[in-house]
């Protein structure tokens, strides 16, 4: 499946989510449309399976810290700011601000759906779990994504320089301190 979730991807990243057409992925993953017929109850089953998986798949690599670690209480930011910066980069997350922006504000708003259940699942497991109460972890990690979203669903409209990467990192960290209740400067 993987082939197939790569080119129902790169088909999104062409065209944007809701022009991706079977015949499309289907030519891209040198295979023909019976196949996804029999696999997927709709295009939209594929569309969802691939972007869900793409999803895990960005976060779990957001996870691998490269360089020096910073100390744990910091490294939820380090996790976030990375996650944020992965999928603003991402060339699907660029295809859908660029063609269905409606559907990117939606995805912002809209914490009922399963890509926001992913999400909220990652935060509570690698950015939250030291809070003690359940009701003090649900607000903060709320914050947390509420605050993150924007940043990493609102692409820049040309490819950004290391400068102004850095400079989105930045912001996001130093409202992610915030949201965490940690010193505006610290070593992340």
């Amino acid at each position: 499946m993987g082939t197939v979730y790569r080119a129902t991807l790169d088909a999104m990243a062409m065209r944007g989510p809701r022009r991706v057409g079977v015949t499309h992925i289907a030519r891209l993953a040198d295979s023909n449309r019976q196949f996804f017929y029999r696999n997927w109850a709709s295009p939209q089953v594929l569309l969802r399976e691939a972007t869900l998986q793409e999803l895990k798949r960005v976060l779990h690599v957001a996870l691998e810290v490269q360089g020096p670690l910073p100390p744990p209480e910091y490294l939820g930011v380090h996790f976030v700011v990375r996650a944020a910066r992965m999928l603003r980069e991402h060339p699907v997350v660029a295809a859908m601000a660029r063609t269905e922006p409606t559907m990117t504000y939606a995805a912002v708003l809209r914490t009922d759906t399963e890509w926001h259940g992913i999400a909220w699942q990652w935060l509570t497991e690698h950015v939250t779990p030291h809070l003690r109460g359940s009701a003090e972890r649900d607000t903060v990690t709320l914050a947390v994504l509420t605050t993150a979203l924007p940043y990493a669903l609102i692409p820049p409209e040309e490819p950004p320089s290391e400068a102004e990467r850095a400079a989105v990192d930045s912001r996001l960290s130093q409202t992610l301190h915030a949201c965490l209740g940690l010193p505006p400067t610290c070593p992340d």
